[in-house]
């Protein structure tokens, strides 16, 4: 009984694939589209620009708040500074200064501050290898050169040229005492 099933079931797999033709092409229509007129392409650039202009505009809206978060990250960049010098402060103060550091090295750039971003990580790494009341002048000039920095405003040729001569010094100062 089994085996003429089986017999039954490879006559009918047999017999089917002898009668299979070939699959239609597939219809791709839904898929591309025709192309569009000359009126409808000129519509779609035309709305293309508007939107372009849109998101300019709004870009700019938001440099006087990217300003206004930059200063803020410095605020409290200058304020864990302050209780780092404190007498009695210790490893979670200069935690605390380092994260700050950290949260201006990533957000800086965005805001249009790569001279802050790039002071921000040198104190980083000053940071990481520094002991409560240890490099006290050294992480005031990183401090300082980020509020000055900040100060000078976004993205300006004159402010990135006197950044990064007090950048290249300060990185170098931080390479030497790192080493020594």
């Amino acid at each position: 009984m089994l085996g003429r099933l089986l017999s039954t079931a490879s006559g009918a797999l047999s017999k089917n694939r002898r009668q299979s033709q070939p699959l239609p092409p597939p219809d791709i229509s839904r898929v591309l589209k025709p192309q569009h007129s000359e009126t409808a392409t000129v519509a779609a650039l035309a709305q293309a620009e508007s939107l372009g202009e849109e998101a300019e505009r709004a870009i700019d809206g938001l440099t006087e708040q990217f300003e206004t978060w930059m200063r803020r990250d410095l605020e409290a960049l200058r304020s864990a500074w302050a209780e780092a010098q404190l007498p009695e402060a210790g490893a979670e103060d200069y935690r605390r200064l380092y994260t700050c550091a950290h949260n201006i090295t990533g957000a800086a750039p965005s805001y249009g501050y790569p001279a802050v971003s790039r002071l921000s990580k040198s104190l980083c790494t000053l940071l990481s290898n520094t002991k409560p009341g240890e490099n006290a002048p050294l992480i005031n000039l990183h401090v300082e050169a980020c509020r000055a920095a900040i100060a000078a405003g976004p993205e300006g040729d004159a402010s990135h040229s006197v950044a990064d001569a007090v950048c290249d010094a300060l990185e170098r100062r931080v390479a030497a005492k790192l080493a020594g």
